[in-house]
């Protein structure tokens, strides 16, 4: 009746432990259901735009967005909290800004990413006075570093320090469970099998104690017995387990054969 509780309450935490590890896979895979520019529009949620960029005027007059649906936003943690908190909870469903500011608040807010590809082809530059020397000198650098992969290197060390957002979306690893992500089932595990191994030893101590008791009232004590060392009471207590053992099978098999007299 023991084992039988012990393999229910087993089953139970195992049961528990893997749909808590399902759950937690099942969330980091849900998608949004804004896929790009276009779906953002085609919704009536509210979208963030950092102030003073771009993106107003170009949301409300190429875009034709409403102006009411447009949340000023002037700091990254202002994106985070409008984000976290969504539509529904005063917030926005997404951000539309300049692409270097975007990957600047991902390397640090990891769990938002980036949706669609980009929709303007703009790109940032340095100005030089009209007929400057600087100009040449700056251009050819730019370009000896993006032929070398310096230039990757630099954005990646600056914008991509927990893995580039595109490359997130654009190439999903799936989620794999290792060994590792059992360590509380195995934790659980192995705190209950020492616990019934030590009320085991205590038990079969206490019984063993016992035993020894009743010998002595009957049997009075020899100088030999006096003598044993504790080597000889951990052989005789592992003669008592085996001597309890055999009782126990022989009882269960005069319980199997009822018709059979008892030697």
């Amino acid at each position: 009746m023991v084992l039988i509780v012990w393999l229910f309450l087993l089953m139970v935490i195992t049961a528990s432990y893997t749909a808590s590890l399902t759950s937690i896979l099942t969330v980091e895979q849900l998608s949004s259901p804004i896929t790009g520019i276009d779906s953002l529009i085609a919704s009536n949620w509210p979208i963030g735009y950092q102030v003073g960029s771009f993106a107003y005027s170009y949301l409300t007059d190429n875009l034709y967005v409403s102006k009411s649906r447009l949340v000023s936003l002037g700091s990254p943690e202002e994106y985070a909290v409008a984000l976290r908190n969504g539509p529904s909870g005063g917030g926005v469903a997404a951000i539309v800004d300049e692409l270097p500011y975007v990957e600047l608040f991902l390397s640090k807010e990891t769990e938002f990413g980036i949706i669609g590809q980009p929709f303007t082809r703009s790109s940032w530059g340095f100005a030089f006075q009209r007929d400057s020397p600087l100009a040449l000198d700056m251009s050819t650098a730019i370009l000896k570093l993006a032929e070398s992969g310096e230039l990757q290197k630099i954005h990646e060390r600056w914008f991509c320090k927990m893995g580039c957002p595109g490359e997130r979306k654009s190439n999903p690893k799936p989620d794999q469970l290792h060994l590792i992500s059992f360590w509380g089932l195995y934790l659980s595990c192995a705190v209950i099998s020492v616990v019934a191994l030590v009320l085991f030893l205590l038990r079969m101590i206490s019984q063993y104690v016992g035993f020894k008791q009743r010998q002595k009232d009957i049997v009075a004590p020899s100088s030999e017995q006096s003598k044993s060392h504790c080597s000889r009471v951990v052989v005789n207590f592992f003669n008592f387990i085996d001597e309890k053992e055999e009782a126990i099978k022989k009882m269960f098999t005069q319980c199997d054969n009822p018709h059979n007299p008892p030697n």
